[in-house]
């Protein structure tokens, strides 16, 4: 690319917020219109369109269009995975490289830094999907590619929320969601037989295997995922409960053992001291009432993700010394910092010091 100053437009998540833009200097020669209004947006609004504008940046310095694949395809597509700031994959012919995107800021928000590597391993297929004017490989290929090669942690939630999304996932239209995430499991295992008998292939068949349309957010699914890699018995995922007269949707049930399992997100907590009170007097009564009818409840937030180990060993105490499933045995892995670190997700306070992580 020359040295000329080119300016994107990404599109806007939704149209109501269109009026507003940021310009934001990307890569060099490349700066971006982002969609929002860096006064009110979060953090996490700032480091989401950052990433997709990235990808429109490393379109634009390119004469021949790349083709996205990985993880980058699916972000694309709406899919998120662990990290809120992934490296960009894209797959160019004859040309292996890595080359660093700078951070940048938005108003009071700095988006730490990231790279953009051109991948050797060709798609798997000669599908191939444009969405909003970017060329990426097949979507299942994508999540396929994700199995194969990506932290087992990045990979199993990227296919929850995919087969969540794909499926439409429903709690109230479960069997029909659940029909048709089955039938997308077989062909991601169909399109993983095709690619062979490759290295990572074992631990990516138990990914595909064991990913669930049912987790609501990225949070539910690494909670699911380290719950599958050390419990034998069935898990499952949305579960209607009813007691007195209450109605509740269980985040993860073990029957066999009579444990629920949820995931307490700041989404779940309201947007005003109100309806925080009130979420805390909810969750009060809800334990007291599943505790009644006979339920052990374990509850896990944020804060238990800033070490993996720890958590992992929490739970194994709850559901006893076990060999876990068949299927979920290659699972587990230590998250590498190219998944998990600082300059992939946020943090609260307390976890910014001491996490740890595999080196790879």
């Amino acid at each position: 690319m020359g040295h000329s100053s080119v300016l994107i437009v990404p599109p806007a998540d939704t149209t109501d917020r269109a009026q507003a833009s940021t310009p934001v200097r990307l890569i060099r020669g490349v700066s971006a219109a982002l969609p929002l209004d860096p006064a009110n947006a979060s953090p996490w609004e700032v480091w989401h369109a950052v990433a997709l504008a990235r990808m429109y940046a490393v379109n634009a310095s390119h004469e021949q269009a790349p083709v996205f694949i990985g993880q980058s395809c699916l972000r694309l597509l709406g899919i998120q995975g662990w990290s809120h700031n992934p490296p960009i994959t894209i797959y160019r012919p004859k040309r292996r490289c890595t080359s660093a995107l700078p951070a940048c800021s938005v108003g009071s928000t700095t988006v730490p830094p990231t790279s953009v590597s051109c991948s050797p391993f060709p798609p798997l297929s000669e599908e191939r999907v444009t969405t909003n004017g970017l060329v990426t490989e097949h979507p299942y290929d994508a999540l396929v590619r994700c199995a194969l090669h990506e932290d087992p942690l990045e990979a199993f939630v990227l296919g929850c929320m995919a087969l969540n999304a794909w499926s439409h996932f429903s709690m109230f239209r479960q069997e029909e969601c659940r029909r048709r995430a089955e039938e997308i499991r077989a062909d991601l295992l169909r399109r993983l037989e095709r690619a062979g008998r490759v290295r990572g292939h074992r631990r990516a068949r138990s990914i595909l295997k064991t990913i669930d349309p049912g987790c609501a957010n990225p949070a539910e699914a690494a909670l699911l995922w380290i719950v599958l890699s050390i419990c034998p018995f069935k898990v499952a995922t949305q579960v209607h409960i009813g007691v007195r007269g209450h109605h509740y949707y269980v985040d993860i049930l073990i029957e066999d053992l009579h444990i629920i399992i949820e995931f307490d997100g700041i989404a779940k907590l309201g947007e005003t001291l109100s309806e925080f009170e009130q979420a805390k007097r909810d969750w009060v009564l809800r334990d007291q009432y599943l505790r009644d009818a006979g339920w052990r409840v374990i509850r896990v937030s944020w804060p238990d993700y800033s070490d993996w180990e720890e958590l992992r060993i929490r739970l194994s105490r709850v559901l006893g010394p076990m060999l876990p499933a068949p299927d979920c045995r290659f699972l587990w892995k230590l998250p590498t910092k190219r998944c998990d670190g600082p300059l992939r997700r946020f943090y609260t306070r307390s976890s910014r010091i001491g996490n740890k992580h595999a080196d790879r």
